[in-house]
């Protein structure tokens, strides 16, 4: 997909169609000046087309009218962004991914108005940045493997600007658009694509392919023998059960230019299970077919690292993924079996369906041990969590409060939803165990996503750490207006704006 800038009037622009904006506002819509100069142009018919049918520019409502060849695009798109008071950029970008799946396959280039146009208060930059987003993952399709898939889409975006200054501004925005873009494709791709190509080695190779393209990144990966002798004996505990799948542990290194003055580094820990069967505690066969999404905790990470050196965080950022499907074998982990952690804790298995935060336990002592002053991780982790927040908000939990609601900011101007969800210390001993210090599940069936998470808080040493349970989020049902159905990539846009905000 390109993307142009003109100071051409839309009038002028030789595209498929123009697309313009209007408010709601009663019984006829607040038109936008670049809506009213394209209506003169076509001597008032476009306002009296919408007037004829009653359009009330609610959002993402969309009307088409036929130019007549009386300026130079065929068509007309009028887009409308509901109530000026309710506008966000977060609708924006959800109305113009919108347009663009319904359009995609019917036109090949739009042109549009500078956003200044649009009566709004949202900057130029950052409305660039949300119109770039909408078009990029409202085109997205992960069609690979289907022989007859139609590939036409969106070729061509070309954004009018009356001025340098906002030429400058829209161009701004555009960058930002796409590399959140760019980061959040990979991370769907990752996710979508079958366990038998993302495996633990395909990962690490994605990892290893970061750190050649970004200057600033180091990778590691360190393999079987070697985990055996630092003690990682809970991750390999759960990897045991893969015979002819070898596990590996990932870690990425970002390291910025000039001095750490803050003093901060941050860890991002992504929950790496390629392939989920629930081992010897098996999962019926309808919870099984989408367990491939079970690293997508992993490949939110990779995401954000394959574009670190593009948005330079001042701050050091390491990025740690244990990742090994978890499946069923005569060497498979067993309930009643008891592993210990990285930290030196041991944990009695009673559950092999619950093996994320067992690995997750080692990964979190990681970024301990590499001297993080806080610590984020990314977990398909309960279903507890999607039950109670439904599929479309990520669960959050921490031990910080400017860390959540930093995270919380993020998440917002990002378009992703998260909700704090507690962690009462009377809880703790629902996790108890009779021969481990700790046990993977806990003694009730209520609260398992709270449950969980404190199980987490237990190898995090008492730093900074928000964990975000996001079996929701990360993988859609049914299609919305960002994304098909599939992996989302949520979480992806949400840490880059964190990270460029320290």
């Amino acid at each position: 997909m390109n993307f142009e800038i003109t100071d051409n009037h839309l009038n002028k622009i030789s595209a498929d169609a123009i697309l313009v904006f209007a408010f709601e506002n009663g019984k006829l819509p607040a038109f936008t000046q670049a809506f009213l100069e394209v209506d003169k142009a076509l001597e008032g018919f476009l306002f009296e087309a919408l007037k004829f049918e009653d359009f009330k520019a609610k959002e993402g409502s969309l009307f088409s009218f036929n130019s007549q060849k009386k300026i130079l695009a065929n068509k007309v798109f009028v887009l409308g962004l509901g109530k000026k008071e309710d506008f966000s950029q977060n609708i924006l970008r959800n109305v113009i991914a919108g347009f663009t799946k319904k359009l995609r396959s019917k036109i090949s280039s739009v042109a549009l108005p500078v956003l200044e146009q649009n009566g709004t208060n949202l900057d130029v930059s950052s409305q660039s940045q949300v119109i770039t987003e909408g078009f990029i993952l409202g085109s997205y399709a992960f069609n690979k493997y289907k022989k007859n898939s139609s590939n036409k889409n969106l070729e061509t975006i070309i954004i009018s600007a009356p001025s340098k200054n906002i030429q400058l501004k829209v161009k701004e925005g555009m960058e930002k658009g796409k590399i959140y873009s760019k980061a959040t494709i990979l991370t769907r791709n990752l996710v979508n694509e079958p366990s038998s190509v993302i495996t633990p080695t395909a990962l690490a190779q994605v990892a290893q392919d970061i750190a050649k393209k970004n200057p600033d990144v180091k990778c590691t990966i360190y393999n079987k023998s070697e985990l055996e002798k630092m003690g990682m004996a809970a991750f390999l505990g759960i990897a045991q059960g893969a015979e002819s799948t070898a596990p590996k542990f990932i870690f990425l290194e970002y390291t910025p230019k000039g001095d750490n003055t803050k003093k901060k580094k941050v860890a991002l820990v992504g929950k790496g299970i390629t392939f989920d069967s629930g081992g010897i505690s098996v999962k019926m066969g309808d919870s099984m077919k989408t367990m491939k999404i079970d690293m997508a905790g992993a490949a939110t990470v990779l995401g954000v690292f394959s574009v670190i050196s593009e948005i330079k965080p001042l701050v050091p950022v390491i990025g740690v993924i244990a990742a090994t499907p978890n499946l069923i074998s005569s060497k498979s982990i067993v309930p009643g079996d008891v592993v210990k952690a990285y930290n030196g804790k041991t944990i009695e298995i009673l559950n092999t369906d619950a093996e994320g935060r067992v690995t997750l336990a080692d990964s979190l002592y990681y970024a301990v041990k590499k001297d993080a002053t806080e610590i984020i991780d990314l977990a398909t982790l309960t279903g507890a969590c999607e039950v109670a927040l439904g599929t479309e908000i990520a669960g959050l939990f921490g031990n910080n409060e400017l860390l959540k609601n930093k995270l919380k900011e993020a998440a917002s101007s990002a378009g992703e939803k998260v909700w704090e969800l507690p962690l009462p210390k009377e809880y703790k001993d629902l996790n108890r165990s009779d021969v481990a210090d700790i046990s993977n599940i806990p003694c009730s069936r209520y609260g398992g996503a709270i449950t969980a998470a404190l199980f987490l808080e237990e190898f995090v040493d008492n730093k900074p750490w928000v964990h975000l349970d996001i079996a929701g989020p990360a993988y859609l049902e049914k299609s919305n207006e960002l994304g098909p159905k599939g992996a989302t990539g949520f979480g992806v846009r949400m840490l880059i704006n964190y990270l460029k905000g320290i």
